[in-house]
């Protein structure tokens, strides 16, 4: 039988953490699996079927899937899946990971993610549109019943082969909130892996339980805006994607002003600063 390592990184409120767990053991798939809950609030209690790892600190989601990964070590399978506390996995998703992880030099796979309404399409994969240097996440139906290679996957659910994940030196910590997923990405096809996206690897994501991103609440604003540029190489191209991203903070946080929403106007503005005062900082090497 498989064994599957699975990390849980909670945070805020505890309903949905104890949501997701719940989904893990339900899932019928015939894999040994364990799982470890990184409590970055530090407001569990003990939860029966996971060990438990409360964190002072908080160092974020990508930081907190490498310290729940060291704490379940290599002994906990092939096969490790990181997931956001806001999702609930359907049923199959660790067989079929487990399945799609076989596939020659597959370091990690992916599937649908639905709105909680469990017909409407999150995520289906996704693409990097280079020239910007942004995402586009594929929302079709159509598209999203069909197995294939993808440029990106969003790292809500997301399950990596163990020998990928540790080559490439698992997250970035520099990174405390998103693009982490868009960095480790770039890093594992760099080193040679492919990511696949596969509609048998599903879930539901309740979006932006912790962070307000459903609302484009600042906190969400400044942290998604300042490490746009960082997953990038090399630095000429981060300069180009500076520039661009500038024309695009203006003309974002003044539709946010005219509207009055002006702290979602700083927050922009807060964020790229940031960006831009760490553009040197490029990716990890990879091997």
């Amino acid at each position: 039988m498989a064994r599957v390592g699975v990390v849980i990184v909670h945070y805020g409120d505890a309903e949905p953490t104890w949501r997701c767990l719940r989904s893990v053991w339900e899932d019928p798939s015939p894999v040994d699996r364990r799982v470890v809950v990184v409590d970055n609030s530090r407001n569990l209690p003990a939860l029966d079927g996971a060990d438990v790892l409360p964190f002072s600190d908080n160092p974020g989601f990508g930081e907190g899937v490498n310290r729940g990964a060291r704490f379940l070590g290599g002994d906990s399978g092939q096969v490790l899946v990181a997931l956001n506390h806001d999702v609930e996995l359907l049923p199959g998703f660790l067989e079929a990971a487990v399945r799609n992880l076989e596939r020659p030099k597959v370091g990690a796979v992916g599937g649908p993610l639905f709105f909680p309404d469990g017909r409407s399409l999150w995520s289906a994969g996704g693409a990097v549109l280079w020239p910007l240097g942004v995402v586009m996440q594929y929302r079709s139906l159509a598209r999203a019943w069909r197995s294939r290679p993808v440029g990106f996957l969003p790292g809500a659910a997301l399950a990596f082969r163990w020998e990928a994940f540790s080559r490439v030196g698992g997250f970035d910590p520099r990174y405390f909130m998103y693009h982490e997923d868009l960095d480790l990405c770039l890093r594992l096809r760099r080193a040679g892996w492919k990511l696949w996206y596969s509609p048998a690897v599903a879930a539901v994501h309740h979006l932006g339980s912790a962070t307000g991103s459903h609302v484009f609440s600042p906190f969400y604003l400044e942290h998604m805006t300042k490490t746009r540029l960082r997953p990038f190489r090399p630095f000429a191209f981060r300069l180009w994607l500076a520039l661009v991203h500038s024309l695009y903070v203006a003309f974002r946080s003044l539709g946010f002003s005219l509207r009055g929403q002006r702290e979602q106007a700083r927050a922009l503005w807060r964020g790229h600063w940031a960006a831009l005062v760490s553009l040197p900082q490029g990716p990890l090497p990879v091997s």
